[in-house]
């Protein structure tokens, strides 16, 4: 074995006990934070706690969290990467538009419920959650919520049960917005439930989707017919209106 050979295994082992090391850090610091957010609550609890929690430096945790709030999202960031794939396949499942959003949003209600204190504190948190270590992969899990539902509203256009014409990137920015109001509101509730949490998510979304029906002095002139156009629904949506 050439010398070259021997020094390129060397550095190949050296990189990747290097590694091993590091995700057993990671792994050390994200089981942590998580029993003292839910310990002590995640106002009280300091990056030093869970750094001598965890066993590492101090300095250690900002090579993996800029900050506390980064900390909370490292928790949280590869778990709802899983519940964002599992989403989309649990709506596959089902043919009517109300009820693939339905079956979409559950498995985020799902995720919550079990850890309804730290749930609370991540949904308030990750309002204008743009900068730090762990932001880009949940901005990226945002997309991704947006582009199933867009394409789940191309598919009812495609297939006729929904005749808006608005963009549809725009109609899923709206339905995720409903979501995520109804999802915190239900979250603070002292013991949530989530057959009461879907049911009233499936009563906005029935309003969402049948619109509210506009007739002249609703809307501004010459707006009346664009609103009509947008909210003008198949027979599935015209029922859901009745």
């Amino acid at each position: 074995m050439s010398a070259d050979a021997t020094q390129a295994e060397v550095i190949e082992l050296t990189v990747g006990v290097r590694e091993k090391n590091k995700a057993e850090k990671l792994l050390r610091i994200r089981r942590a934070a998580r029993l003292l957010f839910t310990k002590h609550g995640y106002d009280d609890t300091t990056m030093r706690e869970i750094a001598k929690r965890a066993g590492v430096g101090f300095g250690t945790m900002f090579t993996y969290a800029s900050n506390k709030r980064d900390l909370l999202f490292l928790i949280f960031n590869d778990d709802l990467d899983d519940v964002v794939d599992s989403a989309l396949e649990r709506a596959s499942r089902k043919r009517v538009f109300l009820e693939q959003l339905i079956a979409y949003f559950s498995v985020f209600y799902a995720f919550f419920l079990p850890q309804p204190e730290l749930s609370r504190v991540v949904l308030r948190e990750m309002t204008f959650y743009l900068k730090g270590r762990q932001a880009e992969q949940f901005q990226a899990s945002c997309g991704q919520i947006v582009r199933h539902l867009a394409s789940l509203v191309e598919a009812a256009v495609s297939q006729q049960t929904l005749a808006a014409r608005e963009d549809p990137q725009v109609i899923a920015q709206a339905l995720l917005s409903t979501f995520a109001q109804e999802l915190r509101r239900w979250i603070a509730m002292d013991g949530p439930k989530l057959s009461s949490g879907l049911t009233r998510l499936r009563r906005m979304l029935v309003l969402q989707i049948s619109g509210l029906q506009p007739r002249r002095g609703a809307l501004e002139s010459g707006a009346l017919n664009v609103a009509g156009q947008l909210l003008k629904g198949a027979p599935e949506e015209r029922r859901l209106r009745r």
